[in-house]
């Protein structure tokens, strides 16, 4: 009988021991460490805005809005076909920006996932990168295109 009376307790110790291991807080060294944040300024302000214009535009299938956000360099780098064709197919799209990383002075990447509906309804997606820079005192354009 003593022994049965010893197990219990012994079984009644060890649930409350995980009980409160369970409830203790993660030692310091296993807490998740964030990445520390990346100043705001209005630089980044501006070049995300013009991203995101840029990626309303393709969304909406405007490729006239697009255009005059769009570098010349950008322009020259990349052919009419392949601008049209970045323009072309199912109108039923959508996109994903990521938080932007300085290149340098006055220019951005973002990373963005254009999904698109392919002609058997599916979604596709494309990763690509969009990079904007800053053409003069206050005007941002796309200088890369995704």
């Amino acid at each position: 009988m003593r022994t049965r009376a010893k197990s219990r307790t012994a079984a009644i110790a060890c649930s409350i021991t995980m009980a409160l291991a369970l409830l203790a807080p993660p030692p310091v060294w296993a807490k998740k460490r964030k990445a520390p944040a990346q100043p705001t300024d209005a630089n980044y302000i501006a070049g995300l805005g013009i991203a995101n214009r840029f990626l309303a535009a393709w969304q909406s299938n405007d490729q006239a809005a697009a255009m005059p956000l769009i570098t010349t360099r950008a322009k020259e780098q990349s052919t009419e076909e392949g601008v049209d064709q970045l323009f072309s197919g199912s109108s039923n799209r959508g996109f994903e920006i990521t938080r932007g990383h300085p290149l340098r002075q006055g220019r951005y990447q973002f990373s963005v996932v254009l999904l698109q509906e392919d002609d058997f309804g599916h979604a596709r997606r494309r990763f690509a990168e969009l990079i904007i820079t800053k053409t003069g005192k206050n005007d941002w354009a796309v200088d890369k295109l995704p």
